[in-house]
């Protein structure tokens, strides 16, 4: 019989990770803005803290993972933008509760990049 092995620290901060980020997400879609900025917080502060006690830091890692939250945060709002450009019957300025969506979601979402990066980024060779 074959043993299965545990998982790693890593796919057990993603869960709870995607969890957070989900919980902000309803909270924004909720217009709930107290409890999306508490899930945004505690989404990019717990993996700061467990990389800290964890791993060794090597040199850009903070520098790339600022790199790649600034991607994603505007992944959402690139989105909500084409969304609302491409729908049929919106002149200007009919439409703009999905590019809000995009604008309110995006620091969740750059938040979340970011801490993947950081879970499972690996120091440069």
């Amino acid at each position: 019989m074959r043993h299965r092995e545990p998982l790693s620290l890593n796919a057990l901060l993603l869960v709870p990770a995607l969890a957070l980020a989900a919980v902000g997400c309803v909270a924004v879609s909720a217009r709930h803005l107290a409890l999306a900025a508490a899930a945004t917080g505690t989404l990019f502060l717990v993996p700061i803290v467990f990389r800290l006690w964890t791993r060794t830091w090597y040199r850009g890692l903070v520098l790339r993972g600022a790199g790649v939250f600034l991607i994603g945060m505007h992944v959402p709002l690139l989105l909500g933008g084409a969304l609302a450009y491409g729908r049929i019957g919106c002149a200007e300025g009919d439409c703009p509760g999905l590019y809000l969506l995009g604008v309110l979601v995006s620091p969740i979402v750059g938040a979340l990049s970011s801490v993947v990066y950081w879970l499972v980024g690996r120091p440069p060779v």
